[in-house]
């Protein structure tokens, strides 16, 4: 069965909205006696197909369901990080790494109700492919995260 939809070179986003996860983070002392709460959400870019059609097939799509089964593993079993911007930066690299057809991704990191009178405090941060291998290669890794 065609599906003309997967085939004709379009892009996709998928995005990730509030995937909860408890990770070791924080720069603070009381940070670092045990992980805590994160939120992410995540916006990934991907294109699939040439010019023309061909069977409907899951291996040239990104199956977001594995997908967030592999950044809340990943953040589960990390070692402690210092700053969000790095924790980001991580989950960019391990996505790039996993998902060989990702182009282009965009990572918020939020810490909810860590400071009084807000909701949540984060960062956030987009990467190309082209980024990743000419930046985030090059960069040694706080953690014992390989690149």
């Amino acid at each position: 069965m065609k599906n003309e939809n997967i085939a004709s070179g379009v892009r996709w986003q998928i995005f990730v909205e509030g995937l909860s996860a408890m990770t070791h983070v924080g720069l603070h002392p009381h940070e670092h006696e045990g992980p805590q709460a994160v939120e992410l959400d995540i916006e990934l870019s991907y294109k699939t197909g040439g010019g023309s059609a061909h069977e409907d097939n899951s291996a040239s799509v990104i199956d977001y369901d594995y997908y967030c089964t592999v950044v809340s593993d990943f953040l589960k079993s990390k070692p402690h990080t210092r700053l969000l911007e790095t924790l980001a930066s991580e989950v960019a690299s391990l996505s790039f790494r996993e998902f060989p057809m990702l182009d282009e991704i965009r990572v918020a990191i939020h810490k909810p109700k860590i400071r009084p009178n807000t909701a949540r405090l984060g960062v956030a941060s987009s990467w190309s492919r082209w980024s990743y291998e000419t930046l985030l290669l090059q960069q040694p890794a706080e953690s014992s995260v390989a690149a």
